[in-house]
């Protein structure tokens, strides 16, 4: 059982850290890359673009303040062992946790982006699709598979938040001196999904012959395929409550939200020395009472060990979820807010330059923050390359980002990482990246015009 938990949060670890990053913290000081703009819409690339659905790029960025294989893979004795060896005490396992493990992740599918130059003033508007998750789970969960002891634990500060939402932004960067650039892009949001629960209780009681565990949650829902109609309170939950219909769903759109991001950028030293701040998704999504619903969710299972003769666990429990009345017509909530501080000094013409950007971000279940420090190389005008550190993030030295932009006068290629671990260790003869906390891939191609003659030299 330990071996089948401790693979699954391995899976887990990995199959989050091996997807794309939607905000690339290497691509910050990457002066041609329209992605930065994500970051601070100030930072304007160097040619007008499009990006078209499905090649711009897909991404996803996962936060955490637990998930590391270091957390999960020991060296004892010479040897790599899991966590739940006999040989890594319970003391060493958890003591390298937080006191509330929490996991974000931010994905983004981008539909539509233009950005264009009207003289020295850029503009930029496009549609994307995003979802925003935040989890928190008890510490408790953690000591109970890797003591297995005797005692009660208590899992109810576990919770759950999910928003998935359209974005269309309308955005605009121009000069107010000749030093300062100022970035404003605002957006409107169409709320697609949204999922959050209200723990009540769950408890696992551990005796020497059995295992006894309860759960009472509230779960509450959102969203344009929702048809309370069809909803019979105090009954079992059934797909029936939901609607794909087309029209219907075209219908039922009536969870609306608006959100801004602001940014700055000061030149100073000839432009060498460059100074950057940006506040991003600060906004909210009102969900309409027309489309919410509630259900209650409760169960109790017990575990009596395993028959060697039947080969059977001897295992039983019960769960239900009936559907309940919402306690409120509607409600609201926020998005993900980011604050990003960036600072930069340009060498031999600003061909060579030293960044470092900080990052910190408020989701509904936790505060993260992290440090990225990078060389960024400008050889030719169409193209540049970043190497890049994170620190703030229990990320050891050799955990290194890399993104490399190609944008000549017809297209934009851009390809990178974040976190990427160069030193591996074989576990059970399979390689695995050791001390590699995640990692976040972006690749996207878009197609450049229209480069101003103020950006020419």
């Amino acid at each position: 059982m330990k071996r089948i938990l401790l693979s699954l949060l391995f899976v887990v670890a990995m199959a989050f850290g091996h997807r794309a990053s939607a905000q690339l913290a290497t691509s910050y000081f990457m002066e041609g890359s329209y992605f930065r703009t994500e970051l601070n819409p100030a930072l304007v690339p160097t040619r007008g673009y499009i990006a078209m659905p499905a090649m711009s790029g897909v991404g996803l960025n996962l936060s955490n303040n637990f998930l590391s294989v270091d957390n999960l893979v020991y060296r004892k004795s010479g040897e790599l062992v899991t966590a739940l060896h006999g040989s890594v005490t319970a003391d060493e396992f958890l003591g390298r946790l937080p006191d509330l493990p929490k996991l974000g992740v931010n994905a983004n599918i981008n539909l539509l982006g233009v950005g264009f130059y009207v003289r020295k003033t850029f503009w930029t508007f496009g549609f994307n699709t995003r979802v925003q998750t935040d989890m928190a789970i008890s510490k408790d969960l953690f000591r109970a598979v890797k003591t297995l002891g005797n005692g009660t634990y208590n899992l109810g500060d576990t919770a759950l938040s999910v928003n998935g939402f359209l974005e269309a932004y309308l955005g605009t960067s121009f000069r107010v001196a000749k030093i300062v650039n100022i970035g404003v892009r605002a957006k409107f949001l169409v709320g697609l999904l949204n999922a959050h629960t209200s723990v009540e209780s769950i408890e696992a009681n551990v005796l020497p012959e059995t295992v006894n565990g309860k759960v009472r949650t509230m779960i509450y829902g959102n969203s344009m395929f929702v048809d309370p109609s069809r909803v019979q309170y105090g009954e079992e939950f059934s797909d029936d409550v939901l609607n794909f219909d087309p029209q219907y769903m075209l219908k039922h759109v009536k969870s609306y939200g608006g959100a801004i991001d602001v940014g700055a950028e000061v030149r100073l030293l000839n432009k060498r020395l460059r100074l950057s701040a940006a506040v991003t998704d600060l906004g909210f999504i009102r969900w309409s009472g027309a489309t919410n619903i509630a259900m209650d969710a409760s169960g109790e299972f017990h575990y009596n060990g395993f028959n060697l003769e039947t080969g059977e666990a001897d295992a039983d429990g019960s769960f239900e979820m009936k559907m309940a009345r919402p306690e409120s017509d509607g409600y609201t909530t926020r998005l993900n807010c980011s604050i990003n501080l960036g600072v930069e000094y340009g060498f031999l013409g600003n061909r060579i330059a030293l960044g470092l950007l900080s990052r910190t971000q408020f989701c509904n279940t936790m505060k993260y923050t992290e440090l990225t420090a990078s060389v960024n190389f400008r050889p030719l005008s169409w193209l540049s390359a970043s190497v890049s550190h994170t620190f703030l993030n229990q990320n050891k030295p050799g955990i290194l980002g890399f993104a490399l932009n190609i944008h000549p006068r017809a297209v934009n290629l851009f390809v990178g990482f974040d976190y990427m671990g160069f030193k591996w260790v074989r576990y059970q003869q399979a390689p695995i990246p050791h001390n590699m906390k995640s990692i976040s891939l972006y690749c996207g191609l878009g197609f450049n015009f229209g480069r101003p003659d103020h950006l020419k030299n």
